[in-house]
């Protein structure tokens, strides 16, 4: 079998396959179909060694009426093919940990029936059961202060290959990026990360501390290069994508070698005068970004110490003070850091 984008594949097996025994044997239904969720293939990361589990043919089928799910999971294993392009439509059982993996067939089993990998259900209930999301419109910004980067991203990535129900895409427009006052909250947080760590280059250094001081540098790279995902009003993914994704943003031939140098460089001074850098780049991006409040920010010296900082704590309370939601720009910054889980 020669590999093939996930996405590409599902948008072909929806229209070659699934769409055509749907219209036959379920005509007039109402319903949605689409690639989301989990899986590098719906965030177009999949490689041939993805093949391996939760890889295949694959989808979900979003319908109204609850007690059409085990019917529509019935006529799946009956109707479906053995096989679509080349790849088995047919998986294993689920494992320990709930993968599952294409399992050829030579032919059907006795009982007529495969196991398939399409998901039925209700997209109310899919919301509810994998991301504890309640609703699917009119979301408040305390409904905002409760999701992930990841969940975000895993709704509103992927494929929508029909909404029937006229549901989806809606959803997934409003769920496109944060509200203003829940972005800046968040960069907020990442500033406060910042913030309690940004001297403590300095101080490595003066302590002749070099493998503090290079865990500390990654670590204030990883947040800055977050908050440069946020002004490009892109979610973050978790860790295992996180630089692949760097590379998609519109600003990253402009910071690579920058970043690449932080993290390579074995000069302490360098680091220190590198990471300066990074922080200027950043302020100056968030100036130019729209939407964002102005910051003044320059490099100084910590105080009397000659350490060089960003002073983040005055960019948080700038980015506080443009937040109009009175309770959200209340929100204390330590409680909700830990509340979102930044994937650090």
């Amino acid at each position: 079998m020669d590999f093939v984008k996930g996405l590409e594949l599902n948008r072909g097996f929806y229209f070659e396959i699934v769409k055509p025994l749907l219209d036959k044997s379920f005509k007039g239904l109402r319903y949605t179909a689409a690639l989301l969720g989990y899986g590098s293939d719906v965030l177009g990361m999949d490689t041939e060694q993805s093949m391996d589990h939760n890889w295949g043919p694959r989808m979900q089928i979003f319908i109204d009426d609850p007690e059409l799910t085990p019917v529509l999971n019935e006529f799946f294993k009956r109707e479906l093919p053995l096989e679509y392009s080349g790849f088995s439509v047919n998986f294993s059982s689920p494992r320990y940990d709930n993968t599952q993996s294409m399992q050829k067939l030579e032919k059907r089993p006795e009982n007529n029936l495969i196991e398939h990998l399409i998901e039925v259900d209700s997209f109310r209930s899919y919301l509810s059961q994998r991301y504890s999301i309640n609703k699917t419109s009119n979301f408040s910004l305390n409904d905002w202060l409760m999701f992930t980067d990841q969940n975000l991203l895993e709704i509103t990535s992927g494929d929508v290959f029909h909404d029937g129900l006229n549901m989806l895409n809606n959803t997934r427009r409003e769920l496109e990026f944060y509200p203003s006052d829940i972005c800046k909250l968040r960069m907020a947080v990442l500033w406060h990360y910042i913030s309690n760590k940004e001297a403590f280059i300095g101080r490595s250094i003066a302590l002749d501390d070099f493998t503090g001081l290079k865990i500390m540098a990654a670590q204030l790279v990883n947040y800055l290069i977050k908050i440069l995902f946020y002004l490009e009003r892109k979610y973050i993914p978790y860790s295992k994508w996180f630089g692949s994704f760097f590379k998609t943003l519109d600003v990253y031939s402009k910071v690579e070698n920058l970043v690449r140098g932080i993290l390579s460089e074995n000069d302490p001074s360098e680091i220190e005068r590198k990471i300066c850098l990074l922080y200027v780049f950043i302020v100056e991006r968030h100036n130019t970004t729209p939407g964002m409040p102005y910051l003044n920010n320059a490099i100084q010296d910590f105080f009397q110490r000659p350490y060089k900082v960003i002073f983040a704590e005055t960019i948080i309370e700038v980015l506080k003070k443009s937040i109009l939601d009175d309770e959200i720009r209340s929100t204390d910054l330590r409680k909700y850091a830990h509340d979102i889980i930044i994937d650090e």
